[in-house]
């Protein structure tokens, strides 16, 4: 069944809880959705429940799902993200905090999507997309979210470290594992640090890199 917290907005035609989008599922199977607080389901907005049993798509706090969004079975999304027309989430795929997920992005099954990313419209992701960066067409890196890092409140010093962490383990020509040594050999703060993380330890489908 669907769980509900508290101030969720459902809009016209909008179905949550329908059964996932696999020909291999068993509609007996009995699994649900577990949403927070504070979220906005615009019109035909559609999130699919778990195809594991006992399991639930998760859906935070403060998201905006706008007008024909899709959320497919198991995914998880944190909170204060924002999803334009259209955007088509697959399977098993986790979403971060305060993302903006432009209209008709088409994000893969089983993929990742860092806090603060952000993605173009109409562009297609089958790879992670690292925090704080912002991704077009098909699994390109356009580089940092610098205008959204300010936005946020990140001081001028954490964007640099950011900024720093970025050049060195996505827009080096150093091999992966070289670039991870060299990131070793300093000390982070934990807003870096969580992007040099992403790098080390992606999905099974991998990260996107310059």
């Amino acid at each position: 069944g669907v769980v509900m917290g508290d101030h969720n907005i459902v809009d016209h035609g909008a179905v949550i809880g329908g059964d996932p989008q696999d020909l291999t599922f068993d509609p007996s199977t009995k699994s649900g959705v577990l949403i927070g607080n504070g979220n906005t389901f615009r019109e035909y907005v559609t999130v699919n429940r778990s195809s594991q049993p006992d399991g639930n798509t998760i859906v935070g706090d403060r998201n905006f799902l706008m007008a024909v969004s899709h959320l497919g079975h198991d995914v998880v999304v944190g909170n204060d993200n924002i999803l334009a027309n259209n955007v088509m989430v697959a399977g098993h795929v986790h979403i971060g905090n305060k993302i903006f997920l432009g209209g008709g992005t088409a994000i893969h099954q089983f993929i990742r999507i860092g806090d603060f990313a952000m993605t173009q419209g109409n562009s297609g992701m089958t790879r992670d997309i690292p925090p704080y960066c912002i991704v077009h067409k098909i699994n390109q890196l356009s580089g940092l979210n610098t205008i959204g890092l300010k936005r946020a409140g990140f001081s001028p010093d954490e964007r640099k470290e950011i900024k720093l962490a970025f050049s060195i383990v996505l827009n080096s020509k150093s091999t992966r594992s070289e670039a991870l040594e060299e990131a070793d050999t300093r000390a982070w703060i934990p807003a870096a640090a969580k992007l040099i993380e992403a790098v080390r330890s992606p999905s099974p489908k991998g990260i996107l890199t310059r």
